[in-house]
Parts: C-alpha cells; structure tokens; sequence
C-alpha cells in the first residue's frame, strides 16, 4: 500500500501524559482527512546531531499513514503549530508495510538494536 512515513521529534522534557495527548491528537487529524495511521513506532529519548530549540535530546516518534496526501498535508500543518514538537519529517514510500518490516529488522537484528537497547 502507497503511504507516507512521517517522523517528529518532541520536546525531551514533554510527559508521558503530554505524549499521549499529542499523539491522540495527531491521529485524529490523520483520521479527520480521512487517512489511516496504519503504524505508529516510538524511538525513544535520542541525542539530536545539533541543538534544535536549546534542546540537546528529542523523542522520536514515527507515524506510517496509508495514501491520503490532505492528512499528511494537515498533520505537518498541525506539526508547525505546536511548541513541543521541535522537529519533522514526512516522506512518501512505496509500500508501507514494507518500510515497517524493514524498520522493525533492523530495530531487532541490525545495527539500530544495540543503540535501541543500550538506551
């Protein structure tokens, strides 16, 4: 299936709760456009290369949102507004399902797994 990956990384500082709420909000967005987040994948806390925002660290999250361009279109809209969110990206894949196989084969077998797991 056709899609976009759309990756966002939030304030260090942001509570689980605040996660929470900004990701239910996101979906509902999505969802609001008529999109569908077909995957959601959380990264953790990481090092940022550079400082964005005075901020050091992020917490990244990543969104797999089936063929709907106006959704993507009001997420990153939505993105730009809010102040927790310091940084994203949305590109489009060709197949989403095998983006997320391969993230996910990576994330346990390759060379994400003993940064992941340190972490």
């Amino acid at each position: 299936m056709q899609g976009y990956e759309s990756i966002f990384v939030l304030d260090p500082n942001a509570t689980d709760e605040v996660q929470t709420s900004l990701l239910d909000k996101f979906r509902g967005i999505v969802q609001g456009q008529g999109g569908k987040v077909v995957q959601h994948a959380k990264w953790g806390r990481r090092k940022l290369a550079y400082e964005v925002k005075k901020r050091s660290h992020g917490i990244y999250h990543l969104f797999y949102i089936d063929h709907a361009p106006k959704a993507v279109k009001a997420l990153e809209s939505q993105l730009r507004l809010e102040e927790s969110v310091l940084k994203w990206m949305s590109v489009a894949v060709e197949d989403v399902e095998a983006e997320h196989a391969a993230f996910e084969k990576l994330r346990t077998q390759g060379s994400l797994s003993q940064t992941l797991t340190e972490r």
